[in-house]
């Protein structure tokens, strides 16, 4: 296998184990949530922290929530915003919450975890920023 087919590879079984997922067909893609009008993406995280919240910390211990943002620049009282971040909260018992924005053409991504549970939560950056690149090289 080639350096180039393991993202791939990757990307393909993630897709598949979403899509045969039982609760697949309940889902709301991320063009359709941009569409809806009055919906920021803080708003968009806070919907995701309360249904997380409403099951049981048996059932999971990674959240990941991710809610399109602004595509354009932005300003906060003449400020220009540069960069949004969400870091939603860790719940009882879980490990690790991901928290995933995007703003003016670029994703940002709000790491939160239990480091008694991920003490090495530090490398976790660099491993996503390396699987990204392989995902971005392989497209080429």
């Amino acid at each position: 296998m080639t350096r180039n087919a393991r993202p791939l590879t990757r990307q393909t079984q993630i897709a598949h184990a979403t899509e045969t997922h039982p609760t697949a067909s309940s889902l709301v893609d991320a063009r359709t949530i941009i569409t809806l009008s009055g919906f920021a993406p803080p708003t968009l995280h806070a919907m995701g922290i309360r249904v997380a919240t409403s099951f049981s910390a048996r059932q999971f211990n990674l959240l990941i929530t991710n809610a399109p943002g602004a595509q354009k620049q932005m300003y906060i009282a003449g400020t220009k915003l540069l960069e949004t971040y969400s870091v939603p909260p860790l719940l009882h018992n879980q490990a690790l919450a991901i928290g995933v924005t995007s703003y003016n053409g670029t994703l940002y991504f709000g790491i939160n975890a239990d480091r008694d549970a991920m003490s090495d939560v530090d490398m976790l950056p660099s491993l996503m920023r390396e699987a990204l690149d392989e995902l971005l090289e392989a497209a080429r």
